[in-house]
């Protein structure tokens, strides 16, 4: 297990897919009132996982971490470090991330919508920052997906996994 902003760590991969997707449909069913439920891990993906709305109609899933990989290996081979993100940054990974998901096969369908669900647990990336950074960002166009989430480690002071949505271009 990686020891580099580790916090959604889990044995395995599916089972961290479905841990991360697990906050996103708590925030959609609090925020959004869409009564997602039935979430699970998909094999084969892609998806990563799938649930059901209110209505019994699919929902796919496809998990994503906005994380520094280098820094990781550097941790991994035992260097104790930190990225910095500057100002863009963190949009730049966002957009190519979210670009390699638009462009998958999906697998096991139709689904009613395909959500894009990140997840960071990167020390330098903080939330309300964030959200100013982002709030005039669109990503996109996207050919697949239709809506994307930044889903954030726990906060304490939120008591709760904040969740960022991010605005894809029509």
């Amino acid at each position: 297990m990686k020891t580099y902003a580790p916090f959604f760590e889990w044995p395995d991969k599916p089972q961290k897919e479905v841990g991360v997707a697990e906050h996103l449909v708590a925030y959609m069913n609090r925020e959004r009132g869409l009564g997602w439920h039935s979430l699970q891990s998909q094999q084969p993906d892609p998806p990563d996982c799938v649930c059901s709305d209110a209505t019994g109609a699919q929902i796919a899933i496809e998990v994503a971490e906005v994380v520094c990989s280098e820094a990781a290996a550097r941790t991994a081979r035992g260097e104790n470090v930190m990225r910095r993100w500057e100002t863009g940054d963190a949009a730049a990974h966002i957009r190519e991330l979210l670009r390699r998901k638009d462009g998958k096969q999906y697998l096991g369908g139709p689904y009613k919508e395909v959500v894009a669900c990140l997840f960071t647990d990167e020390f330098d990336l903080d939330f309300e920052e964030l959200r100013e950074q982002l709030k005039s960002e669109r990503f996109g166009p996207m050919k697949q997906l239709s809506s994307a989430y930044l889903v954030f480690s726990y906060s304490a002071h939120a008591q709760d996994y904040p969740v960022l949505p991010l605005e894809l271009a029509p």
